[in-house]
């Protein structure tokens, strides 16, 4: 469910300051959440297509994940594999998924932070559909095996 941990604030507040050239998608609301979302917002109810998922993502210019609490955010790792980049706080694993090449953390709750990555994205050719692709790459289950044999046998 959406709430503060998961960021809703966030968007919403971003809904208020982005100008009309950005829309803000939101996935997997639920219909008694979808009431309080500004009318701006594009809902989605949540979905468990993959393809129906990387969809969303790739058509994405930036995949914006504003949580407060997650200690690893897969959706984070899915939009990458997509080819989109992240802005994100910098809280648990979140800011541990990308790198400079692929997206932006900022500081939870820095709503002006984040429009500005946002921005900063938006209108950079820094961030490649390549650049974020590779970086999902460092997280598939082969390389965390690998990771987690070679620390047992250190």
């Amino acid at each position: 469910d959406w709430g503060y941990k998961k960021g809703l604030d966030t968007i919403i507040e971003l809904s208020k300051i982005l100008d009309s050239s950005y829309q803000i998608v939101l996935v997997g609301i639920n219909r008694q959440e979808n009431q309080a979302i500004p009318k701006n917002i594009i809902t989605i109810p949540r979905t468990n297509n993959q393809i129906e998922l990387a969809q969303i993502y790739t058509a994405a210019d930036v995949f914006i994940n504003p949580t407060r609490e997650d200690t690893f955010p897969t959706v984070n790792i899915e939009s990458l594999a997509c080819g989109t980049p992240v802005v994100t706080f910098n809280v648990g694993g979140s800011a541990e998924i990308i790198d400079k090449n692929c997206g932006i953390s900022v500081n939870a709750g820095d709503y002006s932070g984040f429009l500005q990555a946002i921005q900063y994205i938006v209108q950079s050719d820094n961030y490649t559909v390549q650049s974020c692709q590779n970086r999902a790459k460092k997280f598939t289950l082969d390389k965390f095996t690998q990771n987690y044999l070679n620390l047992y046998m250190s």
